[in-house]
C-alpha cells in the first residue's frame, strides 16, 4: 500500500463502510483484565457502496494505527515481537488490510459455511497484506477433512463434571493398569507426541505436569491419569460413541470409537503461545475428557494424512490467523487434506510414525503402516546427532529404536514435515519463512534460546513449556546437584547455572534429579550433558530442507512450484 498521509486514519475511515482495529492487551491498556485477552475497536459507518474497509490485527498500543496509515512503504514488516522479545509496536503501511468483495470471498470460503453472505464473513487476524497470498493458497486446496464425510467421525468423548456425577469415570490420579483405564487431558500431549508430560501424584492444577524423558521411558510405558473409568457393570463403555462406518449387525463392542488408532487435538487454543494446534495419536483403548477431540478414519493412510497436516508449521498459521477460542469440529472439517504423491506422503507418514510410535501400543500401527520405502529415505541435512542408519536400519516389526527420542532428532523431523506440508499445500519457501517470522514470535524466542549438548539433548531452553528441563540460567544458591567432568577431574555436588558452562567445547556436566514420571515411586537418576553445545537455526533450516527435498522430488520425476 502507499503512504495515506499523516491524517490518514481520520480521513480515511470517513470514507469508507467500517474500519476494524483488534487490540491485544499485553501492553496493559487495561490493567484489571487479562495480558491475553483481544478486545477491538470498530468504527461504522451507513452504507454508500459495496464493501471496503481496513482492517488490522495484532495491535498492542492504539498509536501503531496512525505509524501505519503515514508509513511510506519501505523496509520489511515488523513481526508480532522484536529482536528483543518485546511485542513489536512499529507501523507498516503492509499491516494495513483493505478488505472488498475479494478478500470477504476470500475469508468466507475459507472460514464459514457455504452460501454465508459476503457481509457476514468472518474476518481472519492477518498480520500483514502478504498473508493474504498464504490464505489463497489454502483456499485452492479443493480437497478438506468434510469430503471424506461418513469415513471420518470426531468426538470429544467425557466431560469432566458430567461424567464424574453419572458414574462414568472418577477423579483418581494414578498410573494405569492398562491403556482402558488412562483417561488423556490436553497436558499428557504435544505437537506429534503422545507422551509429552504426566501428571504428579497430586495433581490439582495445569502446571502439575512433568515432562517425560522419551530416552528413558520402558517399551510398555503409560503415564499417569487423573481419571479411571468406573467399569461397574460396564457404564463406560455404553457411553463410548461407535463408529458410523461399521454396520449395526456387527456387536457395539467391536465398533466402538476406542478399537482404533485415533488423531487426538487439544480444543483450547489460544494464538499468542508457542503453538496454536496441538495433535498426537493415541492407541486404540485409551479415553479422553472432553477438552480433548479424537478423530477416527476409516483409511490408516488418512490419518497419517492428517496427523501430517495438523502438526505442520502453515496449518498452526491457519489457526492463529482465526483468532479464535476453540478448535472444534466443524473447523477440522474445512481444514486441507489434499492428495498427496507418494515421494512425498511417504517421508511424511515415517515422520509421523517415528515421532508417535513411543511405546509398543503403536506397534500395530507402525507395521499396518509399514513401506520399504521408509528405508531409502535420510535426513535433509548432516549433523553428528541426525544418523541415517536410522532409516536404513527401520524394519516392517516395531521396535524401541524405531521411535525418534532425542529433542535434537524430534526438532528436526518437524522441521522437514514442515517444509513437505508446505510444498504439498503450494505454498513457496519465502511464504513458510514469512509465516514463521510474523506469526510465531513466541516460538521464535524459544528457538533462540534452546541449546542442545553433542548427543541432542536439551542442556538449556528458555521454553516455558517444559519446566524443569535442562539447567536453569543462573546457578541457584545451595543447589548442589551439578558435577563437571572434564580433563580426567570430577567436581561433584557443586552449584551450576547454564551461564556457568555454555562456552565448555568439552567435558562433561552432570545433574542429578528425582524421576518421579514412571511407576514405582520417585528415583535418583544422574543426566549428563555432552559438551560442547549449540543452537539451532529455523529459517537455514528451512531453507536446506526445501532444496533437498525439491531435488528428490525433481528425482521422482514430480516437480512443484519454486
Amino acid at each position: 500500500m502507499k503512504n495515506r498521509g499523516g491524517g490518514g486514519l481520520r480521513s480515511k475511515i470517513y470514507h469508507h463502510l467500517r474500519a476494524h482495529f483488534q487490540f491485544q492487551n499485553e501492553r496493559k491498556l487495561f490493567p484489571e483484565i487479562s495480558h491475553g485477552a483481544k478486545f477491538s475497536v470498530n468504527i461504522y459507518s451507513f452504507q454508500i457502496c459495496d464493501p471496503r474497509f481496513y482492517h488490522i490485527s495484532n495491535l498492542f498500543t492504539p498509536e501503531t494505527v496512525d505509524a501505519c496509515f503515514s508509513h511510506d512503504g519501505t523496509g520489511s514488516v515488523p513481526a508480532l515481537k522484536d529482536s528483543a522479545g518485546e511485542w513489536a509496536t512499529d507501523g507498516h503501511s503492509e499491516r494495513i488490510i483493505s478488505v472488498g468483495k475479494s478478500e470477504l470471498k476470500l475469508f468466507s470460503r475459507l472460514l464459514d459455511a457455504e452460501n454465508t453472505p459476503l457481509a457476514e464473513a468472518r474476518l481472519p487476524a492477518l498480520h500483514s497484506t502478504d498473508l493474504i497470498a498464504v490464505l489463497e493458497r489454502f483456499c485452492q486446496q479443493r480437497n478438506k477433512l468434510r469430503d471424506l464425510r461418513g469415513e471420518f467421525y470426531c468426538t470429544s468423548m467425557f466431560h469432566e463434571t458430567g461424567a464424574q456425577r453419572n458414574g462414568t469415570i472418577r477423579r483418581d490420579t494414578q498410573f494405569p493398569k492398562s491403556p482402558r483405564n488412562l483417561i488423556y487431558s490436553g497436558p499428557h500431549f504435544s505437537i506429534g507426541n503422545p507422551l509429552y508430560k504426566t501428571p504428579r501424584r497430586d495433581c490439582r492444577l495445569n502446571s502439575d505436569y512433568d515432562p517425560i524423558d522419551l530416552t528413558r521411558v520402558s517399551d510398555d510405558y503409560m503415564p499417569r491419569t487423573n481419571y479411571v473409568p468406573e467399569h461397574k457393570s460396564d457404564g463406560t463403555s455404553n457411553r463410548i460413541p461407535v463408529l458410523p462406518w461399521i454396520p449395526d449387525s456387527i456387536p457395539i463392542s467391536k465398533r466402538l470409537v476406542t478399537n482404533g488408532y485415533r488423531l487426538v487435538h487439544r480444543k483450547m487454543t489460544v494464538s499468542i503461545l508457542e503453538r496454536s494446534l496441538i495433535s498426537a495419536l493415541v492407541p486404540p483403548e485409551i479415553l479422553h475428557i472432553y477438552t480433548c477431540i479424537a478423530t477416527s478414519f476409516k483409511d490408516l493412510q488418512k490419518l497419517l494424512d492428517f496427523q501430517g497436516i495438523c502438526i505442520s508449521l502453515p496449518l498452526d498459521f491457519f489457526v492463529k490467523s482465526l483468532g479464535i477460542g476453540d478448535v472444534h469440529g466443524s473447523l477440522l472439517e474445512s481444514f486441507p487434506l489434499p492428495v498427496m504423491e507418494e515421494c512425498i506422503r511417504s517421508p511424511i507418514h515415517l515422520r509421523v510414525l517415528a515421532l508417535n510410535c513411543l511405546t509398543i501400543q503403536y506397534s500395530q500401527l507402525w507395521s499396518d503402516s509399514w513401506s520399504p520405502r521408509y528405508r531409502m529415505d535420510s535426513w535433509t541435512k548432516r549433523d553428528i546427532r541426525l544418523k541415517n542408519l536410522y532409516f536404513q536400519n527401520l524394519d516392517s516389526k516395531w521396535y524401541r529404536d524405531h521411535a525418534l527420542r532425542s529433542d535434537f532428532e524430534r526438532r528436526q523431523a518437524l522441521v522437514e514435515i514442515d517444509v513437505l506440508v508446505s510444498i504439498v499445500l503450494g505454498l513457496r519457501l519465502e511464504e513458510l519463512i514469512s509465516i514463521y517470522r510474523i506469526q510465531f514470535p513466541v516460538m521464535q524466542q524459544y528457538e533462540r534460546d534452546t541449546w542442545f549438548d553433542a548427543d541432542g539433548r536439551i542442556v538449556f531452553t528458555a521454553s516455558k513449556g517444559l519446566p524443569g528441563v535442562g539447567l536453569p540460567r543462573k546457578a541457584i544458591s545451595g543447589d548442589t546437584r551439578y558435577g563437571l567432568i572434564r580433563s580426567g577431574m570430577h567436581e561433584r555436588h557443586i552449584e551450576l547455572g547454564w551461564e556457568d558452562v555454555r562456552d565448555l567445547q568439552e567435558g562433561i556436566v552432570t545433574r542429578d534429579v528425582f524421576d518421579d514420571t514412571s511407576p514405582g515411586g520417585s528415583r535418583l537418576r544422574t543426566i549428563e550433558y555432552h559438551a560442547p553445545f549449540d543452537r539451532c537455526d529455523r529459517e537455514t533450516d528451512y531453507r536446506i530442507a526445501w532444496k533437498e527435498f525439491k531435488k528428490r522430488i525433481k528425482g521422482s520425476g514430480k516437480n512443484r512450484g519454486n
